[in-house]
């Protein structure tokens, strides 16, 4: 089937070149799980859109049928639903002319604001990207995820046992039901933590083709809110339990829905009711606990962070889909979309009906399809069943894998190749967030600030249990080092030019690691310093 990719690919070749005017707003029309493009203000150009050949493939190591799910399946059924369903973070992704990627956490979804009139809407052009977190950030695409995932929730990645975006469960979910689309999933062990990546032939995959007015409805029916003008698009990280782990899920918002009244004001996810909560509320908190982080600090060299915007409950964000009129009474559209609704866990879904583009305010539908999802749930127990021993055969391959990696690529249906991850997938994420996200699941809550002198790197502080540590990662060779006493530290704990530390004894063995030094009081000057003496502080011109 690699003949597959190449056709693919040359498919695609036609909308290789490199857009000239602005990206239009983008919602993901062409087919349920397909990604949109970048919803924009018009006032950013397109990046470069290439459709390249399919990347090479790693030697097979197994190959999963299906069927050979049912025994699995059967066991975990009862393990097999979505359950404690809670909203972790949200970010925008900000257009503009700035070259560093930039996104807005929490941000905050368009608002739904629905004409009385008909609304005559011209049909949608431009360039659509496939997934456009990889067109943002193509390195990394989970990357921003993470970091707004560190920046608001200070000790959640223990409790993490995969984290995906909706399109890479979605796809798995195909593949149990017996359908017949064809994917790649990268899978990567960081830590504790499994993460499921959606892979395309580029990070700049378009959509070819893309007809109908899925796109140019939103931008006509949803508004951006003062502080959140120019953004591209509204991404949204769920928690849930299901088959027995917890899992964080990525996918993008369409839109939200604004209470009728105060009094309707919901639950935020972490705080006292309330539908939204400031940013300037969640700094509070932090510093409240002793560990605030500036968040309108780059956290990258290559991604910046913004804060603004407020959280939206998960009970007023709704998904959006135009169909023609025709198809009004003939097709059953709630029923397709129901997998992915239950996957993301979006509560209400936006039915709306046109005839040649005009759209009439009695044939746009809002629909509360909570009850819908569950239904849907129980009544397609054997597939999700086989969804969780999917999940958990996986969990077991690429925890035997060389380095934690795994790609699976599903070429023919009711097969799913299990097969080595080449280099040229690069990681999960980068170098500095990695060790962020290893060192917070193991109870280190890390944030930034930067040393005197630019050569000696980031200066990473935080806390580990009662007692104050400073981490410092240099740059070049990822090494992380302590330099300040730490009480009720776990066993394994950080990381050192890429081994685990697993010499570090808690305080009350009596014993200390070699690699610890202890603070004697007195704040250490860098200035001096160089990678000779791994900037110990205390050297002097």
């Amino acid at each position: 089937m690699a003949s597959y990719w190449a056709s693919k690919a040359q498919s695609y070749r036609k909308n290789s070149a490199a857009p000239t005017g602005p990206t239009r707003s983008g919602y993901g029309r062409p087919k349920p799980g397909a990604a949109s493009s970048w919803r924009s203000n018009g006032t950013s150009p397109d990046p470069p859109a290439t459709a390249t050949v399919p990347p090479p493939l790693g030697k097979l190591i197994q190959t999963l049928r299906s069927t050979d799910l049912d025994p699995k399946s059967k066991e975990i059924a009862t393990f097999a639903t979505i359950k404690d369903v809670d909203l972790v973070t949200s970010y925008n992704w900000l257009d503009g002319k700035d070259p560093i990627p930039t996104i807005i956490t929490p941000g905050k979804p368009p608002l739904w604001t629905p004409h009385e009139t008909p609304q005559q809407l011209s049909e949608d052009s431009g360039t659509y990207y496939r997934d456009k977190n990889a067109a943002r950030y193509p390195k990394h695409p989970m990357e921003p995820a993470v970091v707004a995932f560190l920046d608001t929730n200070l000790a959640l990645p223990a409790e993490v046992n995969i984290m995906a975006c909706g399109s890479a469960l979605g796809n798995l979910l195909r593949f149990v039901s017996g359908q017949d689309k064809l994917f790649r999933i990268l899978v990567q062990k960081v830590n504790n933590t499994i993460f499921f990546i959606r892979r395309e032939n580029s990070p700049t995959e378009v959509i070819p083709d893309v007809r109908g007015y899925g796109h140019s409805f939103p931008e006509a029916y949803t508004t951006w809110e003062r502080d959140l003008k120019g953004s591209g698009s509204h991404q949204r990280l769920i928690r849930y339990k299901f088959a027995g782990l917890y899992l964080v899920v990525r996918f993008e918002a369409d839109g939200y829905i604004q209470p009728k009244s105060p009094t309707n004001k919901s639950n935020t996810p972490k705080g006292p009711a309330a539908t939204d909560v400031s940013i300037n509320d969640l700094v509070g908190a932090l510093s409240d606990s002793k560990v605030a982080a500036n968040l309108s600090k780059s956290t990258t060299k290559s991604l910046e962070v913004k804060a603004g915007g407020s959280i939206v409950d998960q009970k007023h964000i709704f998904d959006l889909k135009t169909r023609s009129i025709k198809t009004r009474f003939t097709k059953d559209h709630l029923a397709e979309e129901l997998p992915r609704l239950w996957v993301t866990q979006i509560p209400t879904l936006i039915l709306a009906y046109h005839t040649r583009g005009l759209f009439k305010h009695d044939d746009i539908q809002i629909n509360d399809v909570s009850s819908d999802v569950q239904k849907w749930e129980k009544e397609h127990l054997s597939e999700i069943s086989r969804l969780a021993a999917l999940i958990h055969k996986i969990l077991d391959l690429v925890a035997a894998a060389p380095g934690g990696k795994l790609e699976l690529c599903h070429q023919t249906v009711g097969k799913l190749d299990v097969r080595q991850q080449l280099p040229d997938a690069g990681d999960v994420l980068s170098a500095a967030v990695k060790i962020r996200w290893e060192g917070t699941a193991l109870g280190l809550e890390v944030f930034e600030r930067y040393c005197p002198n630019k050569r000696t790197g980031q200066i990473l502080t935080g806390l580990v249990g009662s007692a104050s540590t400073e981490v410092r990662i240099d740059n070049e060779i990822g090494s992380v080092h302590t330099q300040r006493s730490v009480e009720s530290a776990p066993t394994k704990l950080l990381q050192d030019n890429g081994k685990t530390n697993t010499n570090f004894k808690r305080d009350d063995d009596k014993e200390m690691d070699e690699g610890i030094e202890w603070d004697d009081g007195s704040e250490k000057d860098f200035t001096a310093c160089s990678l000779e003496c791994e900037y110990c502080g205390r050297c002097s011109y």
